[in-house]
């Protein structure tokens, strides 16, 4: 069997993406309460011993937020160098309320080529989040 059949038979799609997080009611609370996304789930996976939380929008793929919770567990998580982006409506509104909240901005509100608004926050785990709203013409 070639690897062209087996791609043409089959489907993909992105389930969520992990990051982790020193204290996951700190972050589960961030993520819904400032960016809109509901819990989806949470369990505890002793073998690997991390407590593990699902937040997303509905049938989107998900942030799967992961704590350590070994009696080695960190304090606080080291920067993984990635970020994610989340697409909102009416970025203008959203930023004054994550200013309000007193959110870190890497970069505040701004304009990319008329159509496309962005800023950067920072979770409270210190993962990047780009912020981006497309005005369609």
């Amino acid at each position: 069997m070639s690897a062209g059949s087996v791609m043409d038979e089959l489907t993909f799609r992105i389930h969520h993406t992990m990051l982790p997080v020193a204290d996951l009611d700190r972050s589960i609370n961030f993520y819904t309460r400032l960016l809109g996304m509901m819990p989806m789930g949470r369990r505890t996976d002793d073998t690997r011993r991390v407590e593990v939380g699902h937040v997303g929008y509905g049938d989107q793929p998900t942030l799967e937020l992961t704590q350590d919770v070994s009696e080695n567990a960190p304090d606080a998580v080291k920067p993984t160098g990635i970020h994610v982006a989340i697409q909102v409506s009416d970025l203008t509104r959203l930023c004054a309320f994550l200013e309000n909240e007193r959110v870190h901005f890497l970069q505040p509100l701004k304009g990319l080529g008329g159509r496309r608004l962005v800023a950067w926050i920072r979770d409270p785990d210190n993962h990047a989040l780009e912020l981006v709203e497309i005005r369609h013409a």
